[in-house]
């Protein structure tokens, strides 16, 4: 009986001193503890490193009462904190989504928009002031300077009878019509009015006489260098426009069928997925090239901000009547134990919601439950909010609803 007692009171001092360290042990970690940023399973009471992968712990704040009344999952990050991790967010609407397969494409130049830049006379190029191919020239810049003396002569001729049309006594119709000659020729060897006005106000015929752009654009051939020697119709420069290009689109046989029959197609760039460009075919490539089971799209596209830029590639798909769904960006849908997205619930505070999805194309997903319209969802760095609610909540801690 007296082993008994004994035994009865040690069990109970061992169940008391149980209780009081894991009281200690919960207080410790309710309000502070330390954890490992890539194993939140990983706790500790103290500073260290990690046993699974050695990374210093991290000291995490716990407040329990943070959405006291609350169902779900919410997590709440200043300002600040979101914009280290680089949180963005977009509005939930309603959004074109197309089941058909997409075609990546490649943005060309489209040959109608090269303008090729001739000598209009036999000379020396005395100064060239675009010499890289790449840059971008406005309307009116100038091009080069070019020392002929078919042009200086010419020059020489009209200054000539231009005095001559002003004097008083030997103004005749005759004289007037040969000044008006003289211009035109000018004219036509690509001097402008300025240039002739100024000619005029000068009274002297220049030896270099200096060409200007005719458009704007973009240089993609320079084929002379200064000092050079020219003859009359000699190409220069190639300025190509980038208002509208073309995109290029290759298909393999199987492919074909249901796709080169479309006259209008949809356009979008990984870098800007918002910006929509209809494009209509241009071409179409009537055999398969030979060895290569290659069918060709030829599709032009208005371009007149120049955001789609040679070489670049392009999701191209067939234009289609579809009904407006709900949409999010893919980036949105965490694909975890189910598909989810965190939800700006108001200032600073994200509420984790459990979604289900529908059509879905390389940028956008269809969302037919779990969100309505005017929803703010987080598009990027919605997996470090994951990390960040698991930290602040413990691991394990996460409502599965």
């Amino acid at each position: 009986m007296k082993q008994i007692l004994i035994s009865t009171i040690l069990f109970s001092i061992l169940i008391v001193s149980g209780c009081k360290n894991g009281h200690e042990n919960h207080q410790a970690i309710s309000g502070s503890y330390y954890t490992c940023p890539m194993h939140p399973s990983v706790v500790s009471s103290t500073p260290g490193s990690c046993p699974v992968c050695n990374m210093s712990l991290i000291k995490v704040e716990k407040n329990e009462n943070e959405h006291a009344g609350h169902q779900g999952n919410f997590i709440t990050i200043d300002k600040r904190k979101q914009e280290l991790a680089g949180i963005k967010t977009d509005t939930v609407k309603l959004r074109n989504i197309t089941s058909a397969s997409t075609i990546i494409g490649t943005v060309a130049i489209d040959d109608e928009q090269v303008k090729t830049i001739s000598s209009r006379a036999k000379g020396r190029i005395d100064k060239l002031f675009i010499k890289n191919t790449g840059a971008f020239i406005k309307s009116g810049e100038p091009l080069y300077s070019i020392y002929s003396e078919q042009l200086q002569a010419d020059e020489k001729e009209y200054l000539s009878l231009f005095e001559k049309s002003k004097t008083v006594n030997a103004t005749t119709q005759l004289t007037k019509e040969l000044a008006g000659a003289a211009k035109n020729k000018l004219l036509l060897w690509g001097l402008s009015e300025k240039q002739i006005f100024d000619l005029e106000k000068s009274g002297n015929a220049s030896p270099l006489i200096t060409f200007y752009s005719p458009e704007a654009g973009y240089v993609t051939e320079v084929n002379i260098t200064e000092g050079m020697y020219v003859q009359e119709g000699s190409s220069l420069l190639k300025i190509t426009s980038l208002n509208q290009v073309w995109v290029e689109a290759q298909l393999y046989s199987n492919e074909v069928s249901g796709i080169a029959e479309n006259k209008s197609f949809k356009v979008f760039s990984e870098s800007n997925p918002e910006q929509i460009y209809t494009g209509k075919l241009a071409y179409s490539n009537p055999v398969i090239e030979e060895g290569k089971r290659i069918y060709l799209l030829k599709i032009r596209v208005n371009n007149p901000k120049g955001n789609l830029i040679p070489g670049t590639l392009v999701s191209v798909v067939p234009e289609k009547s579809s009904a407006s769904v709900l949409a999010v960006p893919k980036s949105s849908v965490l694909l975890e134990k189910m598909k989810t997205v965190w939800v700006l619930a108001h200032e600073n505070t994200f509420e984790q919601r459990m979604v289900v999805t529908g059509a879905e194309n390389k940028y956008w997903i269809e969302i037919t439950s779990g969100l309505k319209q005017g929803d703010v969802v987080v598009t990027e760095g919605a997996y470090l909010i994951s990390s960040e609610f698991i930290l602040k909540s413990g691991a394990g801690q996460r409502h599965e609803h």
